[in-house]
């Protein structure tokens, strides 16, 4: 729960706040971008307060998506209605409830008629678990990478889902039922497994039905830059070989990217090919440590 006693100084004042326990990992900020802004250390303060219930929706999403409880009302304690399952586009869904264990990563629900997938994992509660069921509950668990695994035991064991990750990075899911290797692999018709090492040794991406891809920490949607984009100082693995996937990725079919860090967008077919085209080319030629000193990249995980 929020704390009033610990609001950060700037926020605005009024009803909602945000507190000073912020670990700065921007996850608010894509739900409320209007409403919720960054100080000189990347930590989210109030930067006005909600003037028509679809801002007060924004900020419900906002606080049941923050890691660390920062925001908070000091109005009503529930939302009129759950803040999540939040549906993106027919058949994908936010599920908010990013996990601190995870850095405040995004996680995402695809429902499909042979079975729901789960692209890591957000905190585990009941009330989601029940909503999960209602939309058809959870055949896989799908996770990207050894960063972002936070609750997925606890999902898998709820619903009996298989869990699959990479073998490189298979140590910190022991519980994981499925081992992918460095090929290709089918989860289930239309949803790929791709090898997209870069930022750890045994990161990958799920693509789906030629449009969808769920990329972890691999890429993601610079909503400053308007572009799409790589984590220069989370490269834990290899810049060259994170440009070396970006080549890779960009054979892919992709109208939708799902980033676990940084924000999902709507890219379209021939601007996601465009884009990619050029991005591992310029990661070689500026570097990794230039490219982290480009402009509008200030804080680290967005």
């Amino acid at each position: 729960m929020a704390r009033m006693d610990l609001a950060h100084p700037k926020s605005r004042a009024g009803s909602w706040f945000v507190d000073t326990r912020c670990i700065g990992c921007d996850a608010s900020r894509h739900w409320a971008p209007s409403l919720i802004e960054a100080d000189e250390q990347g930590l989210s303060y109030l930067a006005r307060q909600p003037e028509n219930p679809a801002e007060e929706a924004e900020l419900w999403r906002a606080a049941a998506a923050c890691p660390t409880q920062s925001i908070g009302t000091a109005g009503a304690r529930r939302p009129p209605q759950p803040a999540f399952p939040f549906e993106l586009t027919p058949g994908v869904y936010a599920l908010g409830h990013n996990a601190r264990s995870s850095f405040g990563a995004h996680s995402y629900l695809m429902v499909r008629p042979d079975g729901n997938l789960m692209t890591d994992s957000p905190r585990f509660t009941r009330d989601q678990a029940e909503r999960i069921e209602d939309l058809g509950g959870l055949r896989h668990v799908l996770l990207t990478h050894r960063d972002d695994v936070a609750d997925a035991d606890r999902w898998a064991e709820r619903f009996g889902a298989d869990v699959w990750i990479h073998e490189a990075d298979a140590d910190a899911a022991p519980y994981a039922t499925v081992i992918l290797g460095d090929e290709p692999a089918t989860i289930s018709p239309g949803v790929t497994a791709v090898h997209a090492p870069g930022h750890t040794a045994g990161h990958v991406v799920f693509h789906a039905d030629d449009r969808w891809l769920f990329t972890g920490d691999a890429l993601h949607w610079n909503h400053r830059r308007g572009e799409l984009d790589v984590f220069p100082e989370q490269t834990f693995q290899s810049w060259d070989i994170l440009a070396d996937t970006m080549d890779r990725l960009a054979a892919l079919s992709v109208e939708w990217v799902f980033a676990g860090h940084g924000s999902w967008h709507h890219v379209e077919a021939d601007s996601y090919t465009r884009q990619m085209a050029g991005l591992g080319p310029a990661m070689r030629a500026l570097g990794q440590q230039a490219w982290a000193r480009r402009p509008n990249t200030a804080y680290g995980w967005y």
